[in-house]
């Protein structure tokens, strides 16, 4: 089914989720007190693209951004101007390094947070909960299973905060589907589908450019990637595109969809059935890129050749033209469940219709959460009348109340206005929010010893269904997979 809703279907379906979440317990805020302690000062390393949305979405309130680490130097010189930019209020005067080490043994330094290539993420982690630095590492978790226990053995050890970045652990859509999932309005559910289709590529060489971007490109091009242990430019700047150092969709996207589904069903996979491959070509890409030609102005120069136009560009600066790459662009699995249940799972790189979603599939009714800021409900035929009423008297032992129909237009009405926006709703809420509030958790985790909403073991469980995953598209054979082990 296509996932295209028209006006009509839109507002029946936020209507119907607003006025299931007016019904139960107030379970989807998200929001922290200020810091009595003050905020915690941390290093950032890995100032990317990834990187530089956490610096941007981190509260200096709660979280300060004192110190960036990164080899490449184009990447050191935009974290440097992001943790600098005075409307963010994070330090006008950031310490710099290259060397990990060295920033580790900051005392400054309270906590690292982690946005570098997954295949550093477990070495990293345990060299930070080593140094007795709390760690906040982006998903996915490491790129072993025994990387991801050894981490948590020494946060554990070491009484430190790990906390892994899936924000939707932190988005109050998702707890208030939980909530409905969890209380059985939804009756019961067997089938989580979920999906991430995107009509591009994570090519560094072909992300459209203008001028101010050449100074740095030029820093990028003088910089020696061996002395890194990467073999040339091409395989650090795509690192995603090989197995050395990612595991590509399964742990890029597939890893914050599987969290939720470990999450909703309190349970990991028994078994997964996976399939997909490297298929999109040349071709594919430049017939998608030539359509930016005419915004393209750049001239770059490049090992002494000129590019005058963006196809050009494409092909001198390694893109397609060294087609390498070992990690599949479309996947598609599933993932068999304890208790009946199943996730289908796709993701794809040559079609973005459909965007990415979950829709979790009930006998009662079915929640759609899209683009992580949408969330509708759509009742099955009976369903949609006085539904809580119905559901309070099935339910044995419940703690709803039962409500009357003024109530959820009320719930409709607050969420229209400023105050309510981001609880129980849809659309209104900005995606970037659960950013925010993840880090703003990560804090207040350290400071007052809050509950970590996705903490290790969260995070292992996403990784174990997506690391089994990935070997069943390899091994092209349905595989078991074994209870997490921590």
């Amino acid at each position: 089914m296509i996932m295209k809703l028209n006006a009509e279907q839109k507002l029946i379906g936020r209507r119907n989720f607003l006025k299931a979440a007016a019904v139960l317990p107030a379970a989807g805020a998200v929001s922290y007190k200020a810091l009595a302690q003050g905020p915690v000062k941390a290093g950032i390393v890995g100032t990317g693209m990834e990187g530089r949305i956490l610096i941007s979405l981190s509260d200096p309130k709660y979280v300060c951004i004192v110190a960036s680490c990164d080899i490449r130097p184009d990447n050191r010189i935009l974290g440097q101007k992001l943790i600098q930019n005075p409307d963010l209020g994070h330090h006008p005067h950031p310490k710099l390094y290259t060397n990990y080490e060295d920033m580790l043994n900051d005392p400054e330094i309270e906590a690292v947070i982690i946005a570098t290539p997954i295949h550093l993420h477990g070495s990293m982690a345990i060299r930070a909960l080593q140094a007795g630095k709390h760690v906040f590492v982006e998903k996915t978790m490491a790129y072993t299973l025994d990387e991801c226990s050894e981490m948590i053995r020494v946060a554990k050890q070491k009484n430190l905060n790990l906390q892994v970045g899936h924000q939707r652990f932190y988005n109050p859509l998702y707890w208030d589907a939980y909530k409905m999932l969890n209380e059985g309005l939804l009756g019961s559910v067997y089938h989580i589908r979920a999906l991430w289709h995107r009509n591009t590529d994570w090519n560094y060489w072909t992300h459209t450019r203008n001028e101010a971007d050449e100074e740095l490109l030029d820093q990028l091009a003088k910089m020696d990637p061996q002395s890194f242990g990467y073999p040339d430019l091409q395989k650090l700047v795509n690192w995603r595109w090989y197995r050395e150092t990612s595991h590509g969709l399964w742990t890029e996207l597939c890893s914050h969809q599987l969290a939720i589904a470990n999450w909703f069903f309190d349970a990991t996979p028994t078994t997964v059935f996976a399939s997909g491959g490297v298929y999109k070509t040349a071709k594919d890409q430049e017939d998608l890129y030539m359509q930016k030609m005419d915004e393209y102005k750049i001239k770059k120069k490049y090992n002494d050749t000129p590019a005058n136009s963006f196809s050009e560009y494409v092909r001198l600066l390694q893109g397609y033209e060294k087609d390498d790459r070992t990690i599949p662009d479309h996947i598609y699995a599933i993932f068999e469940y304890p208790n009946h249940r199943t996730v289908t799972y796709s993701c794809i790189q040559s079609s973005s219709v459909d965007n990415y979603y979950e829709k979790i599939m009930g006998t009662r009714g079915t929640i759609v959460l899209s683009n992580e800021n949408e969330s509708y409900l759509f009742w099955e035929p009976g369903w949609d009348e006085d539904i809580a009423q119905q559901v309070v008297k099935e339910m044995k032992e419940t703690q709803l109340d039962v409500v009357k129909e003024d109530a959820g237009k009320a719930a409709f009405a607050a969420h229209e206005s400023q105050e309510a926006a981001g609880r129980g709703g849809a659309s209104d809420m900005d995606k970037l929010d659960p950013y925010r509030w993840e880090m703003q958790g990560f804090a207040h985790t350290i400071r007052t010893g809050a509950p970590n909403l996705c903490d290790g073991v969260a995070g292992a469980k996403a990784a174990l269904a997506c690391l089994y995953g990935k070997q069943s598209l390899e091994n092209r054979q349905k595989i078991e997979i074994p209870p997490l082990n921590v």
